[in-house]
């Protein structure tokens, strides 16, 4: 029998219409997010970190491999993927960002379908939507950096495993999760300690069957998975006092700033823990893969910060994003029945849930508006300071930067290839990526390749009183053959034009 209107036979309407349901948490929540870390994305200079993936995605594959040996072997998957993106699509600001642009909708997406398959279609997209309000979401989805794929590949991990540990018997599946850490561990190591999570959903379900078959196959996929990564692990654990000399030794007081530094917002964070915490009424065995999930990456990288090396940096722990959201949007919803058509949402059943959401939109708006200022980003204000000296360059300036500073030269060659004109960099001898390092090498006779010139930029990573501090082979020559003509002041920069006398 057939409905007469449709044609359609009733079973199979239902079917679609449930199918339609199923995806419609993932979908709303992904394209949403999407729009929200498009808009503004491009308006953000590039930052410190940003450039040096802009850079190393020009050098050839073997390159990347001979810089992963001695610093970065954390981001290696990342850089050779940025090496083939940006080869198709360039590597423009909006074209280096629109990867992880990408892998962080997918990431929304994926939470908002682990929380409508744990819990329900509803916690699944109000979980989707607090994730798009938050602003580090935003922030770095546009960021040329490999963080949102973390995001993206630990959710997708976990929403595999949840898969196979339903129907143990399917090897593609199995095949299909392990690959996925291989690629989570590739694109950032630190990445890994979300395997405690899934530690626990596994062995609360072999428990639950008492057979602890399905242990031993999670152990096979996770070393197979792990022994690739052994290569990079071994460098990244000898890259310590070059990777990580600029990490604070961790406090009680970096502690407690964190969740603010990992959400975007320090007023919102707590708001979204307060929610959080009221989810333990839920079945401990329905959330503790969540709040392990959440907590299990504050804990290894607070142990290995105070007993090993320091590495407590809040974009390391992004990963804790999506569950922290998942826990709050349990608590949020609670009780209320899931709708049976989409117009109940705007009844007064829903009312609390839109409310609570507007509201942690509204706490949100600032660090929203601050995630796409153009300074928005650490480091120096390359684009500026690239803008000024296009406005003042004159044929046969030349240009220094501070020695051994692996962004400032990087960040500069980025916005002054855009000048019709740009001055000449006259130290450098050797390109950083034939020198297999992040930092270019130069020539030791610096006053006499600098003499002569007309004009001489001095860039500064910094704001000193004596920018001639950066660069104390040149001061003589500076100061006696050379007036200063110009000093400005950028984020974390400045920049000075030295003309010559006479």
């Amino acid at each position: 029998m057939t409905d007469l209107q449709t044609g359609v036979r009733p079973a199979m309407a239902t079917s679609v219409t449930g199918r339609i349901r199923a995806v419609v948490p993932g979908a709303l929540a992904g394209l949403l997010m999407l729009a929200v870390a498009l808009t503004g994305a491009g308006r953000p200079r590039l930052s410190w970190d940003e450039v040096t993936s802009a850079e190393v995605s020009q050098r050839t594959i073997g390159e990347i491999w001979q810089l992963v040996q001695h610093v970065d072997a954390v981001f290696a998957a990342y850089y050779w993927f940025l090496h083939v993106w940006t080869g198709v699509f360039g590597d423009g600001e909006l074209a280096l960002r629109l990867p992880s642009i990408l892998a962080m909708a997918g990431a929304v997406g994926l939470a908002a379908e682990l929380g409508r398959r744990l819990f329900s279609p509803l916690i699944g997209l109000v979980a989707g939507l607090i994730l798009v309000i938050m602003p580090n979401t935003s922030r770095y989805a546009a960021e040329a950096r490999p963080y949102a794929f973390v995001c993206f590949f630990s959710m997708l991990a976990l929403l595999l495993l949840i898969t196979v540990v339903g129907e143990p018997a399917r090897i593609r599946g199995w095949v299909a999760y392990s690959v996925t850490l291989l690629l989570l561990g590739g694109f950032h190591l630190v990445s890994l300690t979300t395997l405690a999570a899934h530690a626990v959903l596994v062995g609360v379900a072999a428990w639950r069957r008492h057979d602890w078959r399905l242990a031993r196959t999670w152990l096979i996929a996770v070393v197979l998975a792990m022994l690739p990564l052994l290569p990079l692990a071994r460098f990244g654990t000898q890259q310590d006092a070059t990777q990580l000399h600029w990490v604070k030794p961790i406090t009680i007081g970096l502690v407690r700033a964190m969740p603010g530094d990992i959400v975007g917002s320090s007023r919102l964070v707590w708001l979204l823990i307060g929610l959080a915490v009221l989810a333990t009424w839920r079945p401990a065995r329905r959330i503790a893969p969540i709040a392990v999930l959440a907590l299990a990456p504050f804990t290894v990288v607070a142990l290995v910060s105070a007993l090993v090396a320091p590495m407590w940096v809040a974009r390391y722990m992004l990963v804790v994003l999506a569950p922290l959201a998942l826990l709050a949007a349990v608590a949020l919803v609670a009780d209320t029945p899931e709708p049976r058509a989409w117009r109940e949402l705007l009844g007064g059943r829903f009312f609390r849930i839109g409310a609570v959401l507007l509201l942690l939109a509204f706490v949100a708006l600032p660090g929203q508006q601050d995630v796409r200022g153009r300074n928005a980003k650490n480091g120096p204000d390359y684009r500026g300071l690239a803008e000024l000296v296009g406005e003042y360059d004159q044929p046969g300036d030349v240009i220094v930067y501070p020695p051994k500073n692996r962004a400032m030269r990087a960040g500069m060659d980025y916005y002054l290839r855009r000048q019709s004109s740009r001055p000449a960099d006259v130290l450098l001898q050797t390109p950083a990526p034939r020198t297999g390092l992040l930092i270019a090498g130069e020539y030791p006779d610096d006053a006499a390749r600098v003499a002569g010139a007309p004009e001489v930029w001095l860039i500064v990573a910094d704001q000193r009183p004596d920018p001639l501090t950066a660069r104390p082979g040149l001061r003589e020559l500076l100061t006696t053959e050379y007036a200063e003509a110009g000093r400005w002041h950028k984020k974390h920069a400045t920049a000075v034009l030295y003309r010559r006398r006479g």
